[in-house]
């Protein structure tokens, strides 16, 4: 058995017993969580849904699986969805163990194309953290997950869109950039909003761009994907002393900076990008999260509102200031970014964590009438000091 069923006893009933309309049949032994320190006259309905939840998520092999995946949908009716924003909130918040079960549950409850996605993202984020805290053969591992669990996708549903664009990003990151490009043409092939697939076919031009180029910006951004900032730094420093000036070698001398944490440096180029072409919603991104990371929110708030104002279509623009004005209490502000979100993609699963951030701390519904009510909600500072911390839940071109 699995560590992560450790917790786990599984219990025989006497008889048959009721929990509200759920008949549970004493035939089958019962999967109950009994954290450290519990006793047996401690079972109760939450113990009973905590233990079909590990089962579901950890135990696929086992001979009553579907049983307890029916049982555990007929006890919550809603378990999918509640499932699913607790999983984001957990990954929010770091706990990648317990968002991963989480996630996993939802995946092996549903099986839709979209909780393998959610699931492939999440051993992204697990990825960069593990290499961070050196613990590479660990991060190696989660990362071979992702490309397993987008063909375990790609292979149940193969005319879902998003996956190939998914499979398309992941080769990107690892310098696979033919493979990349063809799997963003079958995304393409497949995309039926003409805005998402506009936005592909841009990006499949600069693939190609890059494919046939050989020049060192192409080979910078290549190493920035495959997260590499210190040679893409070098490459540029190299480029930039001895070329003119590009704004797209300064956007990446930027980024890399930004990404090693010279916030003051990365600002210098961002702003040089800018001077020569002033019409780049990215440069204002990356300029938003240097002055996050620098401490002045209002400053990031502006250079977002800029980002949103040349491209008002991107949800990572629009959820990042949503999530600036909601840390700050500006409810309107944060729900009309929202809204438009929304509107764009309501599948984003950031956006999905921020509008029940919103939901929960304003009493408002989004898609429903804005209430007139002024709240001062206490509970709300620990929001706000998410804010400055970093990465959460800011999230890069």
């Amino acid at each position: 058995m699995q560590k992560q069923m450790k917790d786990i006893r599984f219990i025989t009933l006497p008889e048959d017993r009721k929990l509200g309309e759920v008949t549970i049949s004493k035939s089958i032994p019962l999967p109950i969580q009994f954290p450290e320190g519990s006793l047996t006259e401690d079972i109760d309905f939450n113990s009973i849904v905590a233990g079909l939840i590990k089962v579901v998520a950890w135990d696929t092999e086992n001979a009553n699986f579907n049983y307890y995946r029916d049982l555990l949908l007929d006890l919550q009716p809603d378990v999918v969805k509640e499932l699913n924003v607790a999983a984001i909130a957990q990954s929010n918040k770091k706990d990648y163990a317990f968002a991963e079960e989480l996630m996993l549950a939802v995946n092996h409850l549903s099986d839709a194309p979209e909780s393998y996605i959610n699931l492939a993202v999440l051993y992204a984020q697990m990825t960069v953290q593990l290499h961070k805290d050196g613990k590479d053969t660990e991060a190696d591992m989660y990362d071979d997950k992702i490309l397993e669990v987008l063909n375990e996708c790609k292979a149940k549903h193969e005319n879902h869109a998003a996956t190939y664009s998914e499979i398309s990003a992941f080769h990107m990151r690892h310098g696979d950039v033919e493979s990349a490009r063809d799997y963003l043409a079958r995304y393409t092939e497949l995309e039926t909003d003409p805005k998402k697939k506009a936005n592909a076919q841009k990006t499949l031009k600069d693939i190609d761009k890059m494919i046939s180029s050989k020049d060192e910006i192409m080979y910078a951004y290549d190493k920035m994907m495959m997260g590499c900032p210190d040679d893409a730094l070098e490459a540029m420093d190299k480029y930039i002393a001895g070329n003119e000036k590009r704004w797209e070698s300064y956007f990446l001398r930027g980024w890399a900076k930004r990404v090693l944490e010279n916030y003051k440096g990365a600002q210098e180029d961002l702003l040089e990008s800018l001077r020569i072409d002033g019409k780049n919603a990215e440069v204002y991104n990356e300029l938003s999260i240097c002055a996050r990371e620098s401490g002045d929110t209002e400053l990031a708030k502006s250079y977002l509102q800029i980002a949103v104002d040349l491209d008002g279509e991107d949800v990572i623009y629009l959820t990042n200031l949503a999530f600036l004005h909601l840390a700050d209490g500006e409810f309107e502000e944060s729900r009309e970014l929202l809204e438009k979100a929304r509107q764009i993609d309501e599948e984003d699963p950031q956006l999905k964590y921020l509008i029940d951030e919103y939901e929960k701390h304003t009493g408002d519904k989004i898609g429903e009438v804005i209430s007139e009510e002024i709240y001062d909600d206490d509970a709300f500072e620990e929001l706000k000091s998410k804010a400055n911390s970093k990465g959460i839940p800011f999230r890069e071109i």
